[in-house]
């Protein structure tokens, strides 16, 4: 897949640097000041025994490397994100190795760009999270490290019945699910120092987001639980404001209750999921009501887009958790990243937010099998789908992007 990371607007530098076997010499023109780096090149060979090709950078700056493993089979274009190795003065050697057997191709250049961002710690930044454990998944750094709000979109109450065992009506069971799933979504983030104040669950159904916004108007109701009163899931928030809300499930409802949240908040930076790249249509779905709220609220914020089910794969990002984000995998024909992004943003999680994400993680039910100690069947996540190895890394990865180009994204979205 080609990123064409060099045509983004907001890269401060790019370079073509000569690879060898070993690595490269960082370049006379590359920024100084830049936090994240990618460095596109060309895979050549993986050992067709190798499971989860591997390719690590080092600097003689750093005491530590970073790693990065990709899909099966691996070959051709690839990036490696050499963020949590900067500063670079120009002529310091970039060390690249594999213990897998991955070679890369040495022939001709291979292209570097780099990024400036500036920091999340004095701004507001206003986290959209389609269900519960989504903002941790993607942004527990960004979100535990700034002056941040926490907006989940709906209760989770779909999905594997995962409460079976204790519930048999199935009704019951998704209501039972959405409640602990809510009350989750606004009682992990208090992990990271954020305040009851800080936390909100407008309370919409899992999986309705595409129906809803088929019939703007049109109440949907639950997909599988049984609702005496339909703002049931809400009536858990702290918010004794957002609770008295008057609510309906529908489309119009759900946008101008993210204007609310805008107007209150005035955020610096939003942060939502990728609408091409994140494969789930609540999370596509989510984004489109995130731009018609942002179109209504005129206010200038930036954007940043994550991926928690890539497109390319669900078991991005490969590997175990050491190793980085990086970027996920697409078809190349799906979107022109550079039509509508400006820039990357690879944000660096110290060993010790990694060790409170991974905390965050364990604490949503929905993320942790359910087991009774009675001999009942314990419902595990597939291997490797589970979100202590995707989620915990070193990195969380955003693309940046304005209201303009995120509005053009999702304006291809329904168009196709």
């Amino acid at each position: 897949c080609n990123y064409n990371l060099g045509e983004l607007s907001g890269a401060s530098s790019h370079d073509k640097v000569r690879l060898t076997p070993t690595g490269f010499r960082w370049p006379e023109s590359a920024g100084r000041a830049d936090d994240t780096a990618f460095l596109e090149l060309t895979i050549k060979h993986t050992p067709e025994d190798v499971a989860c090709p591997s390719i690590s950078a080092k600097s003689s700056k750093k005491e530590n490397d970073v790693h990065h493993y990709f899909d099966e089979n691996a070959s051709g274009r690839r990036y490696l994100d050499l963020s949590q190795l900067l500063p670079f003065d120009p002529g310091d050697e970039v060390e690249l190795s594999s213990d897998t057997g991955t070679t890369w191709e040495t022939n001709g250049y291979a292209s570097l760009t780099t990024f400036s961002n500036p920091s999340v710690e004095d701004k507001r930044v206003l986290i959209i999270s389609p269900h519960p454990d989504d903002a941790e998944i993607a942004a527990y750094g960004i979100y535990s490290s700034s002056n941040a709000k926490v907006v989940t979109i709906t209760a989770g109450d779909a999905g594997k019945p995962k409460f079976e065992g204790l519930w048999d009506d199935a009704g019951e069971q998704y209501r039972a699910k959405g409640r602990i799933r809510t009350i989750d979504s606004l009682t992990v983030p208090l992990l990271a120092g954020l305040g009851p104040e800080d936390v909100r669950n407008l309370g919409y159904y899992d999986g309705t987001l595409a129906e809803m916004h088929s019939s703007p108007f049109e109440p949907v109701k639950p997909k599988y639980a049984e609702l005496e009163n339909p703002e049931y899931f809400r009536s858990f928030n702290f918010d004794r404001e957002l609770r008295d809300r008057a609510f309906e499930p529908s489309w119009s409802n759900l946008v101008a209750d993210i204007l609310m949240e805008l107007e209150a908040f005035r955020p610096d930076i939003v942060v939502t999921p990728h609408p091409m790249l994140d494969s789930h249509q609540d999370h596509k779905f989510t984004t489109v009501a995130v731009v018609s709220a942002l179109a209504r609220w005129n206010q200038h914020c930036t954007i940043y887009l994550y991926t928690n089910h890539a497109t390319g794969s669900e078991m991005y990002p490969f590997g175990p958790r050491d190793g980085m984000m990086g970027l996920s995998p697409w078809e190349d024909g799906q979107v022109r990243q550079s039509h509508y992004i400006n820039g990357l943003c690879s944000y660096p999680l110290s060993k010790e937010i990694q060790r409170q994400k991974l905390v965050a993680l364990e604490a949503h039910h929905d993320l942790r099998p359910f087991n009774l100690f009675d001999g009942s069947e314990v419902i595990e996540p597939r291997p490797g789908l589970d979100y202590y190895r995707r989620g915990g890394r070193p990195n969380e990865l955003f693309f940046v992007a304005d209201y303009a180009g995120v509005w053009g994204m999702c304006q291809q979205l329904l168009g196709s």
